[in-house]
């Protein structure tokens, strides 16, 4: 894992905060292209809270490597879940779409699973810190 320490410095913790921030963003632009298509099933959808769950996860991951400062936990996980909520509108008026209110809670869901994965992996990295 030595091989790893050059991700610590501030540089490489730029870079990655840079590539993560414009990441979100693509994810945000093609979710909503996914989700405003007017049709019954989405591309490549075998089951649609699925989708919702893995999006969102991957979307809070990319957040918080993207804008890392705590204090912006709430306004990063606030904001997602308006743009699940903002998705969820906009589908009601589009044509063999509908707003589904267990789709939004798949996107929150999606958010706490992310926050679950992240909070096992600090707890292993912090016993294992304290094993060296």
């Amino acid at each position: 894992m030595r091989d790893l320490e050059f991700l610590k410095t501030a540089r490489a913790q730029e870079v990655i905060q840079r590539l993560s921030q414009a990441a979100l963003w693509s994810c945000v632009l093609v979710v909503a292209y996914l989700a405003f298509l007017p049709s019954a099933d989405p591309i490549g959808a075998s089951w649609d809270k699925a989708n919702h769950l893995l999006a969102f996860a991957v979307m809070a991951w990319l957040a918080d490597l993207g804008w890392p400062a705590r204090r912006q936990a709430s306004l990063r996980w606030g904001l997602l879940l308006g743009y699940g909520l903002l998705i969820e509108t906009v589908q009601h008026f589009i044509p063999l779409r509908h707003f589904s209110l267990l789709d939004w809670v798949a996107d929150g869901i999606g958010i706490l699973i992310y926050l679950g994965l992240k909070a096992r992996w600090q707890g292993y990295q912090r016993s294992s810190a304290l094993k060296h």
